[in-house]
């Protein structure tokens, strides 16, 4: 017999996921907005790298037992959130809002410039 596919009933509205954005806290703490986790697919672990001169943090997707893989905690009301007081302390002037961005294999956040 084939597969029946199911759709949901209520298929409009409902809340939206807004924009994809993260924002990096001197107390070391990122958090995700639900759009940009959702670009990442939902990963309980990610890979973290930045690069200091373009001012961008870059999350890949990880397995579940990598060592070297950050957990995203929060979600549902609240955002994704990680714990990165290494990378602030390395380099504070990665502070600030970021914008995601869908790279291959994961995303990238990229520094909002503020307005002088």
């Amino acid at each position: 017999m084939p597969w029946i596919n199911l759709r949901p009933t209520n298929s409009g509205g409902g809340r939206k996921s807004g924009e994809a954005t993260a924002k990096l806290y001197d107390s070391g703490q990122l958090t995700v907005s639900h759009a940009a986790c959702a670009m990442l697919g939902d990963p309980a672990k990610v890979r973290v790298s930045y690069e200091l001169e373009l001012q961008r943090i870059r999350l890949v997707p990880t397995t579940p037992d990598d060592a070297g893989g950050f957990v995203l905690s929060g979600g549902g009301n609240s955002p994704h959130r990680l714990g990165l007081k290494a990378l602030v302390t390395a380099a504070p002037k990665m502070l600030g809002e970021y914008k995601a961005v869908k790279i291959s294999g994961g995303i990238e956040l990229r520094k909002i410039e503020e307005a002088e």
